[in-house]
């Protein structure tokens, strides 16, 4: 039963990518649905019956192919399906009339059947095929495009920089291995948590994993294939960033949280690197036009805060904040996608605004997510953002630096967020045509997103309110002794980061609400220049590596070239000395004495003038 959950989809993916032609829109649309619904049904029903398990023994020498549901692979296999299943339904309207409709779902399907082969397996080889799966179907779905050279070229890029981080995946299994002489994960738990003296080579493994989670979900320095990533559809934006792709690496440093607990100061720089990219993904939300490229710097930005939940040990907390992130994710994903599709494809923000009128659903939709994403008192965001702030200011490692400066970061993010709602519902309208609003295939999923939106924060409510889900995932994480703080210092660290939130959404409004009719001041300008270009990050791969690469590459193909060159050249000269002496096998004798005497004569006036 627990291999079906993955089968599911997968028959989904191999029926509509052999049969698909044949089949008639709608349909394609609602079989794969429907199946990645049934995989949702059946997780809820195996974790309710108490977890289960699947291994296929010497699948690969010595390493079996296991598969396990337990709480922390049941929560995010629920997260999976629950919210790929609406980007599902939603597709089903957005992708209407597209030539490749089932192809794009067999793609889709692909993409969830292998998200879950990584979340649920119980090895580090099979979440390696997972973790190549998910890497294999981004690139098929950001360039489903693909007679547009820029979807072909985005695809390729995400592809391309996700192998570096992948390449780090691969050498810590090879570290661990040698290490332990096993892969599967649970007994690997096993044997570090029963190990007094921990092995020398631990720490490179550890960090060799964290390598491969910065490829995957977009870390600095590897962060910038994710902005590229908007060229497929809107909803592969949304299932990349929300619930599939992007969160696999934060579900390895969950799921490695026995590994990390023992390394503190690889854990330290997991936070770091979190709170870094936190940082950059806020600054450079501000300079982008696009009206998907801004949520997807938030993305970037939010993975940070992950991580920084990860770093400092609360791995609960960034599991809460992958769920409730994923609801608004989507949600300003989706919301994104009518309102282009409400403008015939336009995506440039500057030719929006005044929609609040012409698509008053989707701009709840979007206001909803916003106020999500900014952290808005009572919403789901609010809650595992400030769980995080709360759980950095605990660190005994400059706890209150990463305390500020995440503060700081959420004081950013209202402020984007604000600009992004500003610029696209307010105002007047700058475009053209008559926006109309999407049909309900598009909007009901957004509803649901809407309302976990809204609610899904309240499952884990701080002391001395309920939590449900650290009990519920404290068997499959580390538990590290940390210092908590009292529940009225946490309930005062929860008005403060409720108050800077509603700064930074007011400053927000009041800066971007007429942004084209006011004057805006040279420095931000200047600032909005450097965003809009990610701070020149691609500028610095493209001048220190990839350009270099190429001339490298150049200069070695022609160096190829002429290396073929000189070996065809040989071979015609060995050829032509063949030829000339096969001409000399003529098979008449008096030809041969002649040709001996000649060379007799010759060897003599050789002899003679020596």
């Amino acid at each position: 039963m627990l291999l079906l959950v993955i089968l599911l989809p997968l028959a989904g993916f191999l029926v509509l990518g052999l049969f698909g032609r044949r089949f008639k829109e709608p349909l394609p649309g609602v079989l794969a649905s429907a199946l990645v619904f049934l995989s949702f049904l059946l997780v809820g029903a195996l974790l309710a019956s108490g977890g289960a398990r699947f291994v296929l023994e010497d699948w690969l020498p010595g390493i079996p192919f296991a598969l396990l549901l337990d709480p922390l692979s049941g929560y995010m296999a629920l997260v999976v399906t629950g919210i790929g299943f609406l980007i599902h339904v939603y597709a089903i309207g957005y992708m209407h009339g597209d030539e490749g409709y089932a192809r794009f779902f067999a793609y889709f399907n692909f993409f969830i059947a292998m998200m879950l082969t990584l979340v649920l397996a119980d090895s580090y080889p099979v979440m390696f095929v997972g973790w190549e799966g998910v890497g294999l179907a981004s690139f098929l779905l950001i360039g489903f495009w693909y007679t547009d050279w820029k979807n072909a070229k985005s695809a390729r890029k995400a592809f391309i920089t996700n192998r570096i981080g992948d390449l780090g995946f691969l050498l810590g299994m090879a570290l661990l291995y040698s290490l332990f002489g096993t892969l599967q994960i649970s007994e690997l738990k096993e044997a570090v948590e029963g190990s007094l003296v921990l092995p020398g080579g631990l720490a490179l493994a550890g960090l060799l994993l964290f390598v491969g989670a910065v490829g995957k979900s977009a870390q600095l320095p590897l962060m910038v294939w994710l902005p590229d990533a908007m060229a497929g559809p809107t909803p592969v934006s949304a299932l990349i960033h929300a619930a599939t792709m992007v969160t696999a690496g934060v579900y390895l440093l969950a799921r490695s949280s026995f590994l990390y607990a023992n390394l503190p100061d690889v854990s330290y720089w997991i936070a770091v690197v979190g709170l870094l990219t936190a940082l950059y993904g806020a600054l450079s939300a501000f300079g982008q036009w696009d009206i998907k490229r801004i949520v997807a710097y938030s993305t970037i930005s939010q993975l940070g805060y992950m991580f920084l939940a990860a770093g400092v040990g609360a791995y609960w907390v960034a599991l809460f904040h992958v769920m409730t992130h994923a609801f608004y994710k989507a949600l300003l994903f989706l919301a994104s996608g009518s309102v282009i599709h409400a403008l015939g494809g336009e995506q440039d923000v500057r030719k929006m605004g005044g929609l609040k009128k012409h698509l008053p659903r989707t701009h709840l939709h979007g206001l909803v997510g916003a106020l999500s994403l900014a952290g808005f008192p009572l919403f789901a965001g609010f809650w595992s953002k400030d769980a995080i702030l709360a759980a950095t200011l605990s660190y005994p490692f400059g706890g209150v630096g990463f305390y500020l400066a995440g503060l700081f970061v959420a004081f950013l993010t209202a402020a984007y967020a604000m600009r992004w709602y500003a610029l696209v519902f307010l105002g007047e309208f700058r475009g053209q045509g008559h926006p109309h609003e999407a049909p309900p295939v598009m909007t009901v999923p957004n509803d649901v997103l809407a309302l976990g939106a809204v609610f899904a924060g309240f499952l884990a409510l701080p002391k001395p309110l309920w939590n449900l889900i650290e009990p519920f995932l404290a068997p499959a994480l580390a538990h590290l002794e940390a210092h908590e703080p009292a529940p009225l210092v946490e309930w005062g660290l929860l008005l403060l980061s409720a108050a800077v939130a509603l700064v930074g959404l007011y400053l927000g409004y009041l800066f971007f609400r007429d942004y084209f009719k006011k004057k805006v001041p040279a420095w931000y300008r200047a600032f909005e220049q450097a965003a809009l270009e990610g701070f020149y990050a691609d500028w610095l791969y493209n001048t220190f590596l990839v350009n270099p690469a190429k001339e490298l590459a150049f200069g070695l193909g022609l160096a190829d070239r002429g290396l073929d060159r000189a070996y065809v050249y040989a071979g015609g000269g060995v050829g032509l000395l063949g030829r000339i002496l096969a001409g000399l096998e003529n098979g008449y004798l008096r030809f041969y004495a002649a040709l001996i005497l000649a060379f007799a004569a010759l060897f003599v006036l050789w002899g003679v003038v020596r």
